[in-house]
């Protein structure tokens, strides 16, 4: 199973069975389950890396993580949140972990658990995060209607780090505030660009809004009329897909936009639906090739469906309501027996009051080699295999051999001759006759 490209990760809201479980998306198998972790909070399910599956319990305030090839948690560590968070993400790298516990934003650094800082912007509980492709922005959605746009590295440092109080943290100004929406985000899709991107939310206001991260401008306001759930883009991102409440899956083309900003959306005419599912939908996501479409829904199904033509190829049934589900690569992590993380875990802390005189020094090991320096020569032993070598070639050295004997013979004359040449065009130096006189 390791040869497959891409799996299929879901999770529902029983877990009599497993937490979260991976599975083959051509053939509908189960290829590994992970276990202990209670019901998982929607839209929390991510990785740390190629090493981690994390997960927020959705009754209690821990983090449950798991290494990709195992069923059970990680042993002798417990993750223990401020509260109950809401919302989770983690950066591509695996090396920042960030929760919403109700309108406030938690950072925390994977290496060493330290706080990094609390952000209190948002004025209800917080939906949604998201990191961009490259890791250096994420973007916060939450119940009050307002999408703010973040810089990790401006938010994570600060000048005095060790004089970072519980009242001086969280005052950061984010890179974007958009208030457009007036009801509660329900989903955001970030464009593989990144900041060169565009960013489309969806809210209870039955809208869909579409923003070009580089200039912070609105540039489409879609108006349907059944509120929405979930949202993503196709390979290309020329197709947008959105789900709804009433469990139907529209398609709008993004090539061919109109002239006004605002758009009213017929579902019946001015998009193609995809409809099996009899409740809201919560997740939606499309393969590597662009081929398929994968659908979540609380009627407990995930739905595989091929997009040219519209047809549902498989069903996966689950035992409760999906609440997360997405395509991912096939990590080799998941099929090995011997465990070797290239990322480090540590205990989460849970407060930014930290003593000036208590300071922690954290060694840091790396499984990667650094080419600083070039390596030296391979010696060739005694015990490896010598090889043949090729007659003609051997002839060809030996006519070379000789030709430079025989250039160095010609050179030692050369310097004999003009050795002695340089030594007779000296003048003879007579003796004088001083002691004749004498």
């Amino acid at each position: 199973m390791s040869t497959l490209l891409e799996v299929l990760v879901t999770c529902d809201s029983n877990n009599t069975l497993w937490n979260s479980c991976v599975w083959d998306p051509h053939t509908g198998t189960s290829l590994m389950t992970y276990k202990g972790g209670g019901t998982s909070e929607s839209r929390t399910l991510s990785f740390i890396g190629k090493d981690y599956l994390a997960a927020v319990e959705k009754t209690k305030p821990v983090l449950h993580i798991w290494p990709l090839n195992s069923h059970q948690t990680v042993q002798g560590m417990r993750f223990i949140l401020p509260g109950k968070a809401s919302a989770l993400a983690i950066s591509t790298d695996g090396h920042y972990i960030i929760a919403g516990i109700d309108e406030k934003i938690y950072i925390w650094q994977t290496a060493s658990g330290n706080l990094l800082t609390i952000i209190n912007r948002h004025y209800q509980k917080i939906t949604m995060l998201k990191f961009t492709p490259d890791g250096k922005y994420f973007v916060s959605a939450a119940e009050d209607g307002m999408v703010m746009v973040w810089s990790l590295s401006t938010v994570a440092s600060h000048p005095e780090v060790n004089l970072v109080t519980q009242s001086s943290a969280g005052q950061h100004d984010p890179i974007y505030i958009f208030s457009d929406h007036s009801l509660p985000v329900t989903d955001l899709c970030i464009s593989k660009t990144g900041m060169h991107g565009r960013l489309f939310t969806i809210s209870s206001d039955r809208t869909c809004k579409i923003y070009d991260l580089a200039s912070g401008e609105m540039l489409l306001n879609l108006v349907l009329d059944v509120p929405l759930s979930s949202i993503t883009l196709d390979v290309l991102e020329l197709n947008v897909f959105i789900g709804t409440t009433e469990g139907n899956i529209h398609q709008i083309s993004l090539t061919n936009p109109p002239r006004s900003r605002d758009q009213l959306v017929n579902t019946e005419t001015d998009s193609l639906t995809f409809s099996s599912h009899t409740k809201a939908v919560n997740c939606l996501s499309v393969s590597l090739d662009g081929e398929t479409l994968m659908s979540a829904s609380n009627d407990e199904q995930v739905i595989l469906w091929h997009i040219p033509s519209r047809q549902a190829v498989r069903t996966i049934r689950h035992k409760g309501p999906v609440t997360n589900a997405f395509f991912t690569v096939n990590y080799p992590a998941i099929y090995t027996q011997d465990f070797s993380p290239s990322i480090i875990l540590h205990s989460l802390e849970r407060t930014l009051e930290k003593d000036a005189d208590d300071i922690t020094e954290i060694e840091v090991l790396i499984n990667k080699k650094i080419n600083f320096w070039p390596e030296p020569e391979k010696i060739v032993t005694i015990n490896e295999p010598v090889k043949q070598v090729n007659p003609i070639q051997n002839s060809s050295d030996r006519k070379l051999q000789a030709e430079i004997k025989n250039l160095k013979t010609i050179n030692a004359n050369l310097y004999k001759v003009s050795i002695q040449k340089a030594l007779e065009s000296l003048p003879v130096i007579k003796k004088s006759n001083k002691k004749k006189k004498k």
